[in-house]
């Protein structure tokens, strides 16, 4: 069975930049969402050559 939905996280993300650092890591911490492992998806999902570095892109997550 899927977990229930307790609310979403929006943030502005520098592309292939996610970092545990403020303000990613305390707003997924307070939904008790994984840090790092947001932090490896996104890093790798926003690399060079898809997107440029530092490029901010609006990110939502769904906890």
């Amino acid at each position: 069975m899927a977990k229930k939905i307790t609310g979403f996280v929006k943030l502005q993300v520098p592309a292939g930049a996610a970092n545990p650092a403020p303000p990613v890591g305390p707003a997924l911490g307070q939904k008790g969402l994984n840090i790092m492992e947001f932090c490896k998806a996104f890093n790798a999902a926003t690399q060079p050559p898809k997107f440029a570095a530092g490029t901010p892109i609006p990110v939502i997550i769904t906890a």
